[in-house]
């Protein structure tokens, strides 16, 4: 997600607020009076609380804002719920699946549940096409079958693309592919969104 932030704006509203800080320190007396070591620790308080400050108003603008999510990458954290559609041993076959999302700045894990498998993230990379407003998450999963189930404790991994269409209710939609050779759709939609609060999910 990192690689999605506008670093070059932020590093200049950032470089901005340091002067005027540094400017408006100056003109309250609080620097400039002729002590170095004085002078030299209310500039780093000052240059850390703006860092923070900044840090901050980005992460929560972007939790918070949905014109600022769209313009990095949307928030997708919460539950989901939709279908499997595969090609199985008698003919085309679905199954119900949920997904769950966890999603910050510093990146996202999501785990999907069937009644036969559970599959969770070993690497997810989010994209987004800046010209079309389009999002797209490559999600590179391991899945395990569920005991009691046909093939117990088999594991394989696989490779979604999905598109992430931000609708009023969103949805994702998209392509899987597994090193067993099975392939098939995935089409889910978000029930519940995190709470505005649990910003660390």
């Amino acid at each position: 997600m990192l690689h999605l932030l506008p670093i070059r704006l932020i590093l200049l509203v950032f470089s901005v607020l340091v002067g005027l800080s540094v400017l408006l320190a100056g003109y309250a007396g609080w620097v400039g009076g002729g002590d170095t070591l004085r002078d030299a620790t209310g500039l780093i308080r000052w240059s850390s609380t703006m860092a923070s400050a900044l840090v901050i108003t980005c992460f929560m603008g972007w939790r918070w804002i949905p014109a600022v999510q769209l313009f990095i990458f949307p928030y997708l954290g919460g539950k989901w719920s939709g279908t499997v559609r595969f090609e199985g041993q008698n003919g085309p076959d679905q199954r119900d699946v949920s997904l769950e999302i966890k999603h910050t700045l510093f990146g996202l894990k999501l785990l999907l549940d069937s009644d036969e498998s559970t599959s969770w993230t070993l690497v997810v990379h989010a994209d987004r096409n800046p010209d079309f407003d389009r999002y797209r998450l490559y999600y590179v999963y391991l899945n395990e079958r569920k005991e009691g189930c046909p093939g117990a404790g088999e594991r394989y991994r696989g490779i979604a693309v999905l598109r992430v269409v931000w609708v009023t209710k969103p949805e994702l939609q998209g392509d899987y592919f597994t090193d067993t050779h099975r392939r098939g759709t995935l089409h889910l939609k978000r029930n519940v969104v995190t709470s505005w609060w649990k910003i660390w999910r």
